[in-house]
């Protein structure tokens, strides 16, 4: 079965100019979010003039939406790729999955997080239009609320912080240096905050499918 969410292509329209000015756009608005993007600053980035970009897309705001789809769907369709397997129809294969995909583009994972500290207004507009995008999301509530029964937590939520934290850490990798004093690896944080998120800070263990282990 085909876990991908949309089948419209993802990423620059073509190569040579577009391209160079879709990557420049990218590390702007990973760096200033959508308000404080310049146009000016992904010109310069791209090495061409602002006529230029306006060729390709029509607006500032145009380019964003693009840029923003495109992150959030390459991360939903890794995310349900990796849950078609029986193997991770848990709560650890749900976080897995977020933490996988979204530390897979730190930069991409940045232009999501100063979008969630706006209020998400464009995620929500590109979702209000394509409601598949948020299949990933419904399919990863449904594992935890069935891997979870009876632990009290909002299945969407908890998904909803899942994914707000991978992209966080996926962001934010050498925001923890000054911390740990040395370089750390974003596989090593990932195993880290996978257990943080499946076993808590509670002295109680769990298994990997979800179950207490036996004291």
């Amino acid at each position: 079965m085909d876990g991908s969410v949309a089948s419209r292509r993802i990423g620059p329209p073509r190569s040579g100019i577009a391209e160079r000015i879709w990557e420049a756009a990218r590390i702007e608005f990973s760096k200033r979010g959508y308000h404080g993007a310049r146009v000016q600053g992904i010109a310069r980035g791209a090495s061409c003039n602002v006529a230029l970009i306006y060729r390709h897309w029509a607006s500032k705001r145009a380019l964003y939406l693009d840029i923003l789809r495109s992150v959030w769907l390459t991360a939903a369709n890794q995310i349900a790729s990796a849950l078609e397997g029986g193997s991770a129809q848990s709560a650890a294969g749900v976080v897995k999955a977020y933490l996988e995909a979204l530390g897979k583009d730190s930069m991409g994972a940045q232009v999501l997080v100063r979008e969630y500290l706006d209020g998400a207004p464009f995620l929500s507009q590109l979702t209000a239009s394509e409601p598949a995008l948020l299949d990933p999301l419904r399919r990863s509530a449904a594992i935890l609320s069935a891997a979870s029964t009876d632990c009290g937590v909002d299945p969407v939520l908890a998904v909803v912080t899942v994914g707000g934290l991978s992209a966080l850490m996926a962001s934010a990798t050498e925001a923890v240096r000054p911390f740990v004093g040395q370089p750390l690896q974003p596989e090593t944080w990932r195993r880290n905050v996978l257990d943080l998120l499946t076993h808590g800070l509670s002295p109680a263990r769990y298994e990997s499918d979800g179950a207490k282990a036996q004291p």
